[in-house]
């Protein structure tokens, strides 16, 4: 009776769960660039807005004394005239309703920008600290946008350092595993060399599969090349690191 090698069906099975490990990946990181993609809309997005005093007669010196702090940065000022005209470009049916004089109940104001990561004791202390600043009527912002806006900010940082952590990890074994092969046989080079490429066929076999499907649906594929080409090559040198 004729024995059966497992050894085919083992390597087919590597190549598949190499492939999915691939395609995993990709999805993970599609996941990180949508986050990016979103805490970066925010970031231009949100903004501390200080309402100047109508009694005050220099706007440019609360400007001066807010970026004084530290704690913000002025991005833009808008006197009382202008943030009239803006609220009827934004809302011109206030033209037909307004009469002489409307201006006079509009205010000026800054717009002005966290200078470190907007967490809720930064905002506290830099509202107080605001507050404090001569003419300085009101201070307003969005608390939750925020907050959304720095656990978008620290997942991408703990990302990130994971990320980095486990490639690091990966290409030492990678050197490792490699190293002891090519020292079993010197001719195992070639071998090496042909399992590499074997591999990253499989794992481009898997971001295949993920870009058709999404192709498919009509999904935002926004994995960078870069990104996909260390997805490759971690998920090949997987494959070298765990033997057949």
């Amino acid at each position: 009776m004729e024995k059966v090698s497992l050894k085919p069906f083992s390597k087919s099975l590597k190549f598949v769960a190499l492939a999915v490990v691939s395609a995993a990946a990709v999805l993970l990181a599609n996941h990180y660039y949508e986050i990016y993609e979103y805490e970066k809309q925010m970031s231009s997005q949100l903004s501390i807005t200080v309402f100047i005093d109508k009694a005050c007669q220099d706007g440019e010196q609360v400007c001066d004394a807010l970026n004084s702090l530290g704690l913000v940065s002025v991005g833009e000022y808008v006197s009382a005239e202008s943030a009239y005209t803006k609220a009827i470009e934004k809302n011109p049916f206030l033209k037909e309703i307004s009469v002489p004089g409307d201006t006079g109940y509009f205010q000026s104001y800054v717009k002005a920008f966290p200078s470190k990561l907007p967490t809720d004791e930064y905002l506290v202390i830099a509202r107080n600290a605001m507050a404090e600043v001569k003419d300085v009527d009101e201070i307003v912002f969005d608390k939750d946008g925020f907050r959304q806006y720095v656990q978008a900010k620290n997942f991408l940082t703990f990302y990130r350092d994971f990320a980095l952590i486990f490639a690091l990890a990966i290409f030492f074994l990678f050197i490792v595993q490699s190293a002891l092969f090519i020292a079993e046989k010197e001719q195992n080079y070639r071998k090496l060399i042909t399992n590499v490429l074997a591999y990253l066929l499989a794992a481009a076999g898997g971001f295949l599969a993920v870009w058709c499907v999404c192709q498919y649906i009509q999904y935002p594929l926004l994995v960078g090349e870069k990104s996909i080409f260390l997805i490759l090559s971690i998920t090949a040198a997987l494959g070298i690191i765990f033997k057949d």
